[in-house]
């Protein structure tokens, strides 16, 4: 792949990818040309205009997003692949002509995953690893749902999801090439690096970065549990489970302060799942976080403690019991998700989690914000949007609830089809709200339109049957 064979310039003496210069006045013009086509329902024209901005300034998140959303309606509207002449045009001798090249290809086809490869290699090619990052989820959903699944495009979004920093993405393309083919030991080995490199991205690489030599540190010790690793592989031939987590107690007690030591004894502990095990591994984890200072341990120990909750919820059998147990849950995981979102500020994963969580314990104005702001992550806005519009639903903001939902609905892609009926029901349903408060017979009729669409995809959903006797009703009421 071009991911590893990237050159300054060429031997000649040429500079083809000379230091690149962004023009965002220029580029402006061009994405304004844009938008003018894509309202008009130009969208192949839409398209070039993006990609001769992006030449220009590829490093606006937001004209990518918008080019995409063209690109959906494209497709949708049934429009033809860019020409040669098309590309031509657009491509160039830097990296960033040949991302805006590819840009443009994948998106006059966007369901092509070989397209979308190609695009999300040039990203990264281009050093555009923001870019990447937000496009990985995209592609891999592309191409996980091909009607031939191809593993070697599997493993290519692997490789490019790491070079960009997703790991999470890089782990689910990765548990997707094992299922394919489980005999990969190599790839194996390579899902244990991407689990240990993300936990470092996630809470030691930062903890560590702030200490001299910290990050060096953490690299021996990745070093040193592959080692243990391997070792465990020649000697498991041989010796038990049993034995393989004592050998790890051992190493734990003479190394408590090696991260990947003690991580690795805590993971064989959670594997043995009983109840004295998983305890032990809290505290594992909770003398790491307060000893070595790294947050992921702190992470790892509440995630442990609310599936030990989890496990009491599944198991109880009387009712009354059951609910002040999930009500603990509930204050458990908002507990740990604020403290998680205070360290991490900047995650919006953490504050879409926080969100979800709030709403579910009728804390409104927690929900809202957590929303509002997790709104801001390409894979995150359809979600948050959808659940930003109930939680203005629940405080009796119709109005704005509709808007936001109405939204959520026009920026909905063709990867997240599934969140449609959910949205429009509770479109409908505020719209009946407004009809009703407003005695508007227009937005009882529009609430009609939507349900009786609900109702021919899908006449078991919810209670559209009733609730299309209902507005049958309102309407006439209001007519």
């Amino acid at each position: 792949m071009a991911l590893f064979n990237r050159k300054k310039g060429s031997d000649d003496g040429s500079d083809a990818a000379a230091e690149f210069v962004p023009q965002p006045e220029k580029a402006r013009k061009w994405f304004q040309h844009a938008k003018n086509m894509a309202d008009s329902s130009n969208f192949h024209s839409a398209l070039v205009y993006y990609a001769n901005g992006i030449k220009l300034d590829p490093e606006l998140i937001s004209a990518h997003e918008s080019m995409i959303e063209v690109g959906i309606k494209h497709l949708q509207a049934g429009g033809k692949k860019a020409s040669s002449k098309d590309l031509k045009g657009v491509d160039g001798p830097h990296p960033v002509d040949k991302l805006a090249a590819a840009e443009l290809a994948w998106l006059s086809k966007y369901d092509q995953p070989a397209l979308a490869v190609k695009a999300l290699a040039a990203a990264v090619e281009a050093d555009q690893l923001e870019l990447a990052n937000m496009l990985t989820i995209r592609v891999l959903t592309l191409v996980s749902r091909a009607k031939k699944v191809s593993r070697n495009q599997v493993i290519q979004v692997m490789e490019l999801a790491k070079a960009a920093g997703a790991w999470n993405e890089a782990i689910a393309a990765g548990q997707l090439a094992m299922q394919m083919d489980p005999t990969d030991s190599a790839l194996d080995t390579e899902m244990k690096d991407l689990a240990a490199q993300r936990a470092m991205s996630q809470g030691g690489y930062e903890d560590a970065g702030g200490k001299e030599g910290g990050f060096r540190e953490m690299v021996k010790d990745l070093d040193k549990q592959r080692e243990l690793e391997q070792e465990d592989s020649i000697a498991g031939v041989g010796g038990s489970e049993e034995q393989v987590l004592e050998r790890a107690r051992e190493q734990y007690q003479a190394s408590p302060n090696s991260p990947d030591v003690l991580n690795r004894f805590a993971q064989l502990l959670r594997k043995d799942g009983s109840d004295a095990a998983i305890r032990e591994a809290i505290q594992v984890y909770m003398s790491g976080f307060e000893s070595i200072g790294e947050y992921r341990f702190r992470m790892n120990a509440g995630d442990l403690e609310l599936s030990v909750l989890r496990r009491e919820i599944d198991e109880e059998t009387d009712a009354e019991r059951r609910s002040e147990l999930e009500q603990a849950m509930i204050a458990r995981e908002l507990e740990e998700y604020r403290e998680r979102a205070e360290r991490y500020p900047t995650d919006r994963t953490i504050k879409y989690k926080l969100g979800d969580i709030a709403l579910r314990s009728n804390d409104i104005g927690t929900a809202m914000e957590c929303f509002q702001k997790s709104k801001d992550e390409p894979k995150l806005r359809s979600r948050s949007g959808h659940a930003l519009a109930r939680c203005f639903a629940l405080e009796g903001w119709h109005s704005e609830a509709v808007d936001e939902f109405r939204d959520t609905l026009a920026n909905l892609d063709a990867t997240e089809r599934d969140l449609e009926l959910d949205i429009r029901y509770d479109l409908m349903e505020s719209l009946i709200e407004l009809a009703r408060a407003d005695r508007s017979d227009l937005m009882a009729k529009e609430a009609l339109e939507i349900c009786s669409g609900i109702a021919r995809k899908d006449i078991t959903y919810r209670d559209i049957r009733t609730r299309r006797k209902e507005l049958d009703e309102l309407c006439r009421e209001l007519g």
